[in-house]
């Protein structure tokens, strides 16, 4: 494997993915799939820049040119590299196992997806402090706040100083790492992520704008504060399982009732969908609601059974659950 240095402002325009699970794995190929769209709507124009998606066609962005794919083991390797033939894409992506600080040397930006537990290991590692210097980070940690990675580099630039008997000055070599955190779900498999975003206090308009470009590629981008950092986890990052749960439910009442399960999915899924939609399109829950539920008609039965059940008070006690759970994901790494 041949790696070229990195750094700001250097070219290729390297991105380094330090673990590609399920996230990880998932805005890979929403880039990848991102990417294709982009030089074929160039193609189409002739050779010139295609538009860029939501807003983007006038902003500067310095877009990866190649990836740099990092994983633990041989197996992950192996599923990466028979997922990337059949992808249609136009950026070469390299598959790296077990060499992350020298994959970090060679980036300009990197995409941190390891595991919450692993976070110490990962960015702890001999020489990573020292190879994110002056460097985007971008972490989807769940549970991990933007001054716990601090800790962590600030940990790992006091060793590199012991080492060298002093001689590494106070924050390393004059530059810092701008770290960035965003909270993307398990849509982005079909570009339908909802992610939010917050940032320390140094990253940059250039930084905030690449960020917005790379998840904006995978669904839609919201900023919000550190505060709310974990609140957004929950209801962004888990509900798709309470709604699979829900749909679930659905799926077991409609079998019961004589429908085939396989079928009963479709409809339960495109009701869901459709009626998200509507609300993304400005239509209030309660308005919804009360179209639906029309006076003396079947749906105000299943409502109020529902209420009767205590479900408006259990989903948003879940929530409120999830969001103290998020919180302490990485409290390990404080």
């Amino acid at each position: 494997m041949a790696y070229v240095n990195g750094g700001a402002g250097n070219s290729p325009n390297t991105l380094t993915i330090l673990g590609c699970g399920t996230l990880g794995s998932a805005i890979l190929f929403g880039l990848l799939a991102c990417s294709a769209e982009e030089r074929s709507k160039k193609v189409e124009k002739g050779g010139q820049e295609a538009d860029l998606p939501n807003g983007f066609e006038h902003e500067e962005i310095q877009k990866p040119s190649r990836i740099l794919a990092c994983v633990r083991t041989e197996q992950s390797a192996e599923r990466l590299r028979r997922q990337l033939p059949a992808s249609e894409h136009a950026l070469p992506v390299k598959v790296i196992r077990g060499d992350n600080v020298r994959a970090v040397q060679a980036a300009d930006t990197v995409l941190l997806g390891c595991q919450p537990q692993d976070l110490d290991s990962c960015l702890g590692a001999p020489g990573m402090e020292r190879a994110l210097r002056g460097k985007l980070l971008i972490s989807i940690l769940a549970g991990v706040t933007i001054p716990q990675i601090e800790q962590v580099l600030a940990r790992g630039e006091t060793r590199a100083t012991a080492k060298t008997n002093g001689h590494v000055a106070t924050s390393g070599d004059g530059r810092t790492t701008s770290i960035i955190r965003a909270m993307p779900n398990t849509a982005s498999f079909v570009r339908a992520s909802t992610t939010v975003i917050t940032a320390c206090s140094i990253a940059t308009p250039a930084n905030l704008r690449l960020v917005d470009w790379l998840f904006t590629c995978i669904g839609t981008v919201t900023h919000i504060t550190a505060a709310q950092f974990d609140a957004c986890t929950a209801l962004c990052g888990s509900t798709p399982a309470f709604f699979a749960l829900f749909i679930e439910s659905l799926l077991d009442g409609a079998v019961a009732l004589g429908l085939k399960r396989s079928e009963a999915q479709v409809m339960a899924a495109q009701t869901m969908k459709g009626a998200a939609t509507l609300m993304l399109a400005g239509e209030q829950p309660d308005a919804l609601k009360e179209k639906v539920a029309t006076p003396g008609g079947s749906t105000i039965q299943g409502l109020l059974e529902l209420e009767r059940k205590a479900l408006r008070g259990v989903v948003a006690d879940a929530l409120i659950r999830c969001t103290a759970a998020a919180s302490t994901l990485g409290s390990k790494q404080a």
